[in-house]
This record gives structure tokens, sequence and C-alpha cells, in this order.
């Protein structure tokens, strides 16, 4: 067997990096079902993909569930998450007693581990929960766990005057003042290991005359029992009405603002807390608006203002200090990403030679799909969601614009960023992309447009770097297009594309076009089309099979050269 060939196995079974999934889990009953949605809303603000959602819910809350989300989420949103419905199942025990204890299903928690099987952890919240920030902070607290740790909380109260557990608890409770379980990190390979179903269902029947909270006291007499499996994370992840009814006596609150409030007793429902309910409607009225800074922001600012003489809205600046800075990081990120356009108006066969394009920049590019931003040019919607669904696994971030445009240029006028790369589905890459971005550096002043204009592709508009900012300042517009001096245009380098006639550098070339080989863009399109993205063996007897196909040994050798120098370290 050829030497390059058995390595190429090698570099085929070797798993590709992407983003691991955010798991949060939910539990909905009654008429819950408006605040849990505001409450995974809330969840993706900020939160790059990929996310899953577990919920468990009542049948007829199902429908109504999935109702509301293709209906009222934007396809880019929902394109951000996976989402699994789960029966409410009580797996141990008298279903009547679990459900009837406390409020209706909030119980459900205790028996995830024995249901998510499959999963080994998930940050559970309840329905009274907005977030502030990127949960993907809070995730990595699973990191901070020691062997011994199973579960992360936060305490009940920060003032001893004010706690529930020290001065009312007829039953023994985690630490000085007890664990509040609306925030709740969950290592279920842990607790299936550790059998803490079987030991709260002991300490169910032998305190249950006694427990007030429902499954949060259990969990706090748990703990109590076993304190080395708890880690506790600071209040500023679990701000309820408490941290402020008399004054801010959350610190860290005061120090780095508010990561995720908790409306706890109905305070996003209850004129008694007017701060808490205000919010929940700016996010509650959110219409997806990317420009976070006046849709959610300000709005918020706006609300709070009217409430800064009650004891909670004199600490109004600590519900926007944090968010502040998720928005000013966000909006620095959007700057630093690689923006990507691709134009179908209405043309489906686009979608699958895109699907094509987008799985070869995840297998050679160094860039993480999630640093990718695609901007899709797009009129039908049926088109629309099917594309979605192609591309799911891959996660990248999308906004769709419903409009058709007669050519890329056009698109300076209608993205907000600075710099986009235009890709005419007819490629594949066989390089990382952003070597091809770095080209935007070699603009000089008057530079506002790159073009492979001196080479084999000249005429046509396969890829197009598009400095939006310097065609606004140099007020070049699509009509004026033809009239471009040479001085706006960049000649991108001809050795960027791939030609086997010639001898080139096999690390610089970054993609080929279906126009300079058709054998060889088929050749390749076959084989990058029987990756299976979501195993971590890539390789296959389909992809074999189409190596062997190649008669030509001096092409195959080549293709072979440019995985192996080009794949994805």
């Amino acid at each position: 067997m050829n030497f390059n060939y058995l390595i190429l196995l090698i570099f085929l079974n070797t798993e590709i990096y992407a983003l691991k999934p955010i798991h949060l889990t939910i539990v909905v009953c009654g008429d819950r079902l408006e605040e849990a949605l505001n409450a995974l809303k809330s969840s993706l603000i900020f939160t790059p993909s990929p996310i899953i959602f577990h919920v468990f819910t009542e049948d007829h809350l199902r429908e109504q569930f999935k109702e509301k989300i293709n209906s009222e989420w934007p396809i880019e949103y929902r394109s951000k998450f996976e989402i699994e419905y789960y029966q409410i199942q009580f797996t141990r025990g008298n279903d009547e007693r679990w459900r009837k204890l406390f409020k209706p299903c909030c119980t459900q928690r205790l028996f995830i581990p024995d249901i998510l099987t499959n999963i080994d952890s998930v940050i559970y919240i309840d329905t009274d929960i907005l977030f502030l920030s990127n949960i993907r902070s809070l995730w990595r607290f699973f990191r901070k766990f020691n062997s011994t740790q199973l579960a992360a909380l936060t305490s009940e109260h920060e003032d001893p005057s004010m706690g529930w557990y020290n001065r009312f608890a007829r039953h023994p409770y985690y630490g000085s003042m007890g664990l509040n379980s609306g925030v709740m990190l969950m290592n279920l390979t842990r607790m299936r290991q550790m059998n803490m179903i079987s030991k709260i269902m002991t300490i169910f029947d032998e305190f249950h005359l006694n427990i007030t909270w429902g499954d949060q006291c259990l969990l706090n007499i748990y703990f109590s029992y076993y304190p080395e499996q708890i880690y506790e994370f600071s209040c500023d992840w679990n701000y309820r009405p408490d941290h402020c009814v008399y004054e801010n006596n959350c610190q860290m609150a005061k120090l780095d603002g508010i990561k995720i409030i908790h409306g706890c007793r109905s305070a996003f429902h209850n004129d008694k807390y007017q701060e808490f309910k205000s919010i929940y409607q700016v996010i509650h009225n959110w219409k997806f608006d990317s420009n976070l800074k006046y849709s959610l922001l300000t709005e918020i600012k706006n609300y709070l203002k009217n409430y800064s003489l009650t004891n909670c809205g004199k600490s109004q600046e600590l519900f926007t200090k944090h968010l502040s800075k998720e928005i000013s990081s966000l909006n620095y990120s959007l700057k630093n990403l690689f923006h990507i356009a691709l134009i179908f108006n209405n043309n489906w066969n686009f979608i699958e030679q895109s699907y094509i394009l987008l799985k070869s920049l995840m297998l050679f590019s160094s860039n993480k799909t999630y640093q990718i931003h695609l901007h899709v040019i797009i009129t039908d919607n049926n088109a629309q969601n099917y594309f979605s669904k192609q591309i799911e696994s891959m996660y990248y971030s999308i906004t769709y614009y419903n409009m058709t445009i007669q050519h890329p240029l056009q698109l300076s006028t209608i993205l907000n960023v600075d710099r986009v790369v235009y890709l005419n589905p007819n490629i594949i890459f066989i390089n990382s992309f952003d070597k091809l971005w770095s080209l935007f550096d070699q603009f000089k002043s008057k530079q506002a447009i790159g073009i492979f204009g001196q080479c084999q592709i000249s005429g046509t508009s396969n890829v197009l770097l598009i400095h939006s900012t310097q065609m606004k300042n140099f007020k070049i517009d699509f009509n004026g297009v033809n009239y471009l001096s040479t001085e706006n245009i960049y000649f991108l380098p001809c050795k960027y594309i791939l030609d086997v006639d010639h001898c080139q550098s096999k690390e610089e070339i970054l993609f080929l076009p279906e126009t300079i080989n058709h054998s060889l863009f088929g050749s390749l399109y076959k084989i990058i089309s029987r990756f299976d993205l979501t195993k971590s063996n890539h390789w296959n007897d389909l992809i074999e099979n189409e190596f062997n196909q190649i008669e030509n040994t001096q092409c195959r050798n080549k293709l072979i050269e440019l995985f192996l120098t080009n794949k994805k370290s």
C-alpha cells in the first residue's frame, strides 16, 4: 500500500475537534410554559452553539412548546440548539407521592440521572431563571469539581438574620444557611455511581413530614450527610430578591454584576419586585434583535430608572453591570469573527454544494466553526429550513436575509460587518480559511475588494474579499462597480488556487474551483461528501472506494498529498 495512503487512513480516523454541547435541563408543568420559554430564550442571547435543551414536561405542553418556538423564534436562533422532550416520570416509588410534593413536577429533577443515562453532565434550572451571561462560563464550573464533588449549588442566603434553614428548618441542612436549588450543576455519571437517588429515597421516607421546600429540602439533607460531594458557587449566579430586599448582600454581584437572576416566589409576576418583573418583561418582549445594546441593555436601564428608590432599585447597576460586559464582549467577538457570505436567492442546487463547501472548511480549517459566522441570502423558507438542518451538526452561527441580490458586491450595503468573504458554492477548500481571511491585511489604503482577476478564473466571482468599510469610505456602490479603479482592487495571488498542471506549493493552495479542473473537483466532492462528521472514525469503505475510483495515479497521489499537508491539526 502507498505510504501516503496509509498515513491518510490514520488522519481520517482522527477525531475532528468541535465545541462540546452544553446540556441544559428544565422541568415544566402547569402554567409555567411562558416562563420556561423565557428562561430558554435568555440562555441563547450570549451563548454560542451547540446547546441541547432537555425539557421534561406534560404531553399537552410539549405541543405548545414546539408551536411557540417554531412560530416565534427566528430560524437562526433555532439552529443554535437541539431540543429533546421527555415525559414526566418518577422512576422509583409512588408517582403521586412525588408529584404532589411542594409543587407539581418539582421533584422530577431528582430522577434525571435515571433518565438521561447516556449524558455525563447537565445544568438544571428552575423555570423562573433568566441568564444575563454566557452559559458556557457557568458550564466551566464542572472543571473545578474535585474527585468527590457531583453537584454545584449556591447558598440559600448570605445573611444569617434572613436565613430560612438556620431559623426554621426541622431537618438537617447543608452548611450554615442551607442551599438553594434553582440553578444546579449535576454530574449525572457520579450521581449514578454514588447511588444518590436511592439515598434520597431513604431520606424522604424519614423526613417527608418535616420538609417545606420539596426537592430543595431533600437535597439539603442529602448534602448535609455528604458535604464532600457539593461544590458551592457564588450568589451572582443565582441572584434572588432576598439578596436586595433590604440592601444588596451579595458581594460577588457588587464586584462583577449579576450573571443569573432567579425570580423565586413569583418575583417575575409580582409588583412587589418590579425590578425583577421589568427584566423579565424586556427579555419576553425582545424580538431577537442583534443590537443588544439598545434592544436589551438600554431597555432594562430605562425600566430600572423608575424604581431607583426601592431597595433593589438602589442596586440597579448590579443588574446591568455584567450584562453590559457581555454585550461589549459579544460585539468584540462579532468583529473578530470570520464572516462568510453565501448567496442562494431561490436556487436549491446551491444548498447541496454549500454543504460540501462548509464541510471542507470544517475538515481543513484550524478555525473552530463557532468562529465563523455565515450570512446567507435566501428567499425560500423551505430551503432555509432544509439548509439549517443540513449543517446543524457543524455548529456554524448563521444570519439569514430574506431578499435577492444581483451581485455579491451588494453585500457591502446589506451586512453590518466590516469585512466579509463571498464564496461561490462551486469551490472546495483544502486549507485553513484563516489563510484566505489574512489577505485582508495585504490590502493597501485605497483597496476595498480582493479578486482573483488575473488568474484562470478571471471574470468569475468564485471568491471575493469585500472590505465593506472601505467601500463606504470610497463611495463604491454596486452601480459604480464597472467604473472601479484598479487602485481599489487587490488582486489575489493565483498560487492559492489548486492547479495540478503546475508545480505549486501544497502548503499555499487554499481551494479548488470546479471551473479549474472538473474531474479533480468531482473526486474531492465525492470524498468529502462521504465523511460522517458525527463520528470520530471518519474513514469508511465508501471513502476508500472513491479514492480507488481515481484511475489517474498522479491525481490520486496529489489528492492524498493535499489531505496530508493541509489537514486540520
